[in-house]
């Protein structure tokens, strides 16, 4: 059996063809440019699904895409960085299109999914997964399962206040976006998270009080994560992740620091394995089987 994945994100859209074994045989990358509006970004998605697929193997399609949605439903409720799409019945246009079941779920959770059942948490019973990348989004599974929540909105983790004395959330403070804002005030408008980085490791002094704010917000998101949920390992992925991976280490010590002496010994913070196409394989996940 074949199975179409699809990331939606708010800078790249992917799509890949896999076979019953999760093997990803094709795979197509054009950019989203949602602020072009959804039709122009809803002709690459059929551009693509046909390039990956030109002899319609594949039984089901799945999508994961920003939050808030209505999973059930297929529809883009009002994701922020997916401006004039609110409301966009994403379901209906594809199956309308290809004629095939359609799966939508948020693009964290599917990610999480994937790095569960075949990632960096696979063997594991509880996995609480944490993208952050141009936003923050995670998805918490249980025994291979998501856990959605009654209305389909749990484990948005970027939504978590970390900063009370602002107000300020999870995503607003920790964010690719909020690094590449402070980036560009520091350095310049030409300047990315990746020169923020580099000048806090050359010990530049305004860069490195930013990254220790970052670590200190991102531990305290963690460690709350933890006396809720108590998973059994967070898989950490998204392009600041993974493009920083010593972070890990920074932010295990830290998190170690805040939870009960008892408790420090369970603390397991791993690298997402699949990289920036782990929402593609949980996309594909959420084909059903047709027998």
């Amino acid at each position: 059996m074949y199975r179409i994945g699809i990331d939606i994100g708010a800078t790249n859209m992917r799509v890949a063809l896999f076979n019953d074994a999760y093997q990803l045989m094709e795979r197509a990358e054009q950019k989203t440019e949602a602020h072009l509006g959804v039709a122009q970004a809803l002709e690459k998605l059929f551009d693509m699904i046909q390039q990956v697929d030109p002899n319609q193997f594949a039984s089901g399609i799945g999508i994961g895409a920003p939050g808030p949605l209505d999973a059930a439903q297929g529809i883009i409720l009002d994701a922020p960085n997916l401006p004039g799409w609110h409301g966009f019945r994403l379901k209906e246009a594809i199956f309308k299109r290809f004629g095939k079941p359609v799966f939508l779920t948020n693009d964290a959770k599917v990610a999480a999914l994937a790095e569960a059942k075949l990632g960096a948490g696979k063997g594991c019973h509880t996995v609480q997964f944490i993208t952050v990348s141009t936003g923050v989004g995670g998805g918490f599974v249980h025994c291979g399962e998501l856990f959605s929540g009654f209305h389909g909105h749990a484990s948005e983790v970027g939504n978590m206040i970390v900063d009370v004395s602002g107000g300020n959330t999870l995503e607003e403070v920790c964010s690719g976006t909020a690094l590449l804002y402070e980036s560009k005030r520091l350095f310049g408008n030409e300047k990315t998270a990746k020169d923020l980085f580099i000048a806090a490791k050359n010990h530049h002094s305004e860069a490195e009080g930013i990254v220790e704010r970052w670590i200190t917000h991102f531990s305290a998101g963690l460690t709350s994560m933890i006396q809720v949920l108590d998973p059994e390992i967070f898989v950490l992925g998204g392009a600041v992740m993974l493009r920083n991976p010593w972070l890990i280490k920074h932010l295990t010590d830290r998190v170690e620091t805040l939870v009960y002496e008892s408790m420090r010994s369970n603390v397991k913070l791993k690298l997402a394995s699949l990289g920036e196409d782990a929402g593609l394989y949980g996309a594909a996940m959420l084909v059903k089987r047709r027998d």
